[in-house]
């Protein structure tokens, strides 16, 4: 709670669409109600979404220790992250970037990372790209946060998109992917891993292993947004 006040006492936190200051403990705009989803709380630790909304029991849906994320993958937020992705909108990534920094401040009051990581791309779609869209994100939540960042982590190899593959697929497509940067040194450290959005976790899940693996104490993932879930009327879950 303190470090959230700080946060809006020195970078004030203003609308996403708008610009306009909110004031503290408001967390969204009357002029887009409808254009942007918050993830309020209570929250789902797990998958991120609020608890009305949890999707840890869909299938295909990877659980994670703790992640936390301000948004839901709709409307504006969607439009800013594609933006930023597709169109090189990088201004955008100091918006969402604080807005992610004030989320995980107030999510997880208690804790203190040693370090901020991203979910890295392989170098060439990196190089296609020009940049990578989470290291952006995460380097201003970093920022935000006052924590150091390093790129700890390095993919490599290229894989298929994890909400376009069969369930049978998926549970081998990241296997591998991913793995420790040389020289990095994550042995008894806190990490905060970040990246853009989380769909079915699996890249964040593949990701903490890695950093576990090589001795990391406890691994928190944040991201700009999840994808929303909704119960429909047959009891099956549908993506909204």
């Amino acid at each position: 709670m303190i470090a959230s006040r700080l946060l809006d006492l020195f970078y004030p936190r203003r609308c996403p669409v708008c610009g306009k200051v909110l004031p503290f403990g408001e967390t969204q705009c009357t002029c887009h109600s409808l254009q942007t989803k918050r993830v309020d709380a209570p929250v789902c630790e797990h998958c991120g979404a609020g608890l009305d909304r949890c999707t840890c029991a869909r299938s295909g849906e990877v659980t994670l220790e703790h992640l936390a994320a301000p948004f839901y993958y709709c409307g504006k937020v969607r439009d800013d992250l594609l933006e930023l992705k597709f169109h090189g909108e990088k201004a955008l990534a100091s918006k969402l970037g604080r807005e992610m920094a004030v989320c995980f401040a107030v999510r997880f009051a208690n804790v203190q990372p040693d370090v901020v990581t991203s979910v890295p791309m392989t170098k060439k779609s990196e190089r296609a790209r020009g940049f990578n869209q989470s290291t952006l994100l995460a380097k201003r939540a970093a920022s935000q946060l006052l924590l150091p960042f390093a790129p700890l982590l390095k993919k490599t190899r290229e894989t298929e998109k994890q909400h376009e593959c069969s369930e049978a697929v998926r549970k081998t497509n990241l296997l591998g992917a991913f793995a420790l940067q040389k020289g990095a040194d994550v042995r008894g450290k806190t990490v905060l891993l970040i990246d853009d959005i989380k769909t079915t976790g699996a890249t964040l899940h593949e990701c903490a292993q890695v950093l576990t693996e090589n001795g990391a104490a406890r691994v928190y993932c944040l991201c700009c947004a999840v994808t929303e879930y909704f119960v429909d009327q047959t009891s099956e879950i549908s993506k909204s």
